[in-house]
């Protein structure tokens, strides 16, 4: 991503020479032709990544954001676009405006050491929201865990992180081993209760490897994320079953009901829903209790945390010995039996980093129809300027 900046070891030259060398072999297998092919969905408006990129910093200027934080905000959403997030891309847009607008986020945060050991700091992000904050935190953790050959940490209090992958996958492109998660507005029931009290509560985590691309698994807590049910919403379209329920805990794939103040469904619903609970738990304690942010049900009128680490591999094994050997479980995992019909076996993170990489060297992005239209409803309430839709 454009706004992430870190000095690479010298392994991550071979493997970003690898990828290049490599690409253009990557893009010609049957599965990824069909990857490529799905790009343009039907309906779906087809913009320059530049345009897009000017179209999101100018809106975000006009709520009062620094050039550099509308800059990096904007590419956080871009990002999620080229990666096939569409729910966390242009249609946060208008979500965003109503919480700068609203004063629940401050658009030029002051964000202050709050305490600081050896291999831990505590920040205090003022209702920051996008890269600045946790990209900073990262960037510590990553300092000092190669200082030290061990592990860093980091907590951020009242920040608005948004997706927590790209912090985590600092981390696996510098050869550490990255952890990153934020806890959310209470939209949880525990197992066989009705009253929400945990945040969809999503984290991330990121594995470096030598040949292949790093691992990146980024998931919500939950069966679905909120922002796609607002999507569905909009388009009037219902969730697929076992994601919401109504205000009564019923069961339900209607969206509008799901927004008179319904459930999220926790991850393993039905069979398992104590699973995404108890790691909805977790996010909360260390995003919440831990960084003391809000937490739990006092979310909903304070702020979030977020909770973020990095470990250095070389603390239990030689750096390029690790990355060997997650080449060989990735080859594992790859080179198993398949399924009629399934070209490639993936690993987490695997499609969108392919999708980032195809659409990046073409130089434009699909939007949904959902995501234009939220994207010129933002841009005409924040008079900003709408991209040119090319001929697809």
């Amino acid at each position: 991503m454009r706004w992430v900046v870190w000095d690479a070891q010298a392994f991550h030259v071979h493997r970003a020479r690898h990828v290049a060398e490599n690409y253009e072999g990557l893009i010609e297998g049957n599965g990824d032709r069909r990857l490529m092919a799905t790009h343009e969905s039907k309906g779906a408006r087809l913009v320059r990544i530049d345009d897009l990129r000017r179209c999101l910093a100018i809106a975000f200027e006009r709520l009062r954001l620094t050039p550099e934080g509308a800059e990096g905000l904007g590419e956080l959403l871009v990002d999620s676009e080229l990666r096939g997030h569409p729910d966390h891309g242009v249609a946060a847009l208008g979500l965003l405006t109503n919480l700068y607008r609203d004063g629940n986020l401050n658009a030029r945060p002051s964000v202050r050491v709050l305490q600081e050991t050896d291999n831990a700091i505590l920040l205090d992000g003022d209702r920051g929201c996008g890269p600045g904050a946790p990209t900073r935190a990262m960037r510590w953790c990553l300092e000092r865990a190669l200082e030290r050959k061990g592990i860093a940490v980091a907590a951020i209090r009242d920040w608005q992180l948004l997706v927590p992958a790209p912090f985590a996958r600092l981390a696996a492109e510098a050869g550490l081993i990255g952890f990153a998660c934020t806890n959310f507005n209470p939209l949880v029931a525990p197992p066989g209760g009705r009253t929400a009290v945990l945040g969809t509560n999503p984290f991330a985590y990121s594995l470096p490897a030598r040949r292949h691309q790093p691992v990146v698994l980024d998931i919500a807590t939950t069966v679905s994320s909120m922002q796609k049910v607002h999507v569905a919403a909009q388009q009037g379209e219902p969730m697929p079953e076992g994601v919401i329920f109504d205000h009564a805990g019923r069961p339900t794939t209607d969206p509008e009901e799901f927004l008179k103040g319904g459930l999220m469904a926790p991850l393993g619903n039905p069979q398992g829903p104590h699973k995404g609970f108890g790691l909805a738990l977790l996010v909360d304690a260390l995003g919440g209790v831990l960084s003391g942010a809000a937490f739990a049900q006092g979310v909903a009128s304070g702020g979030t945390g977020n909770f973020l680490w990095a470990l250095d591999v070389e603390a239990f094994l030689p750096r390029q010995q690790f990355l060997e050997r997650m080449d060989a479980q990735i080859d594992q995992i790859k080179q198993g039996e398949r399924l009629p019909g399934v070209d490639e076996l993936l690993v987490p993170g695997e499609r969108g980093q392919r999708r980032y990489l195809d659409l990046t060297a073409r130089g434009v992005v699909p939007l949904t129809p959902a995501s234009w239209q939220m994207l010129v409803t933002g841009c005409e309430s924040l008079t900003a300027p709408v991209p040119e839709v090319l001929d697809s």
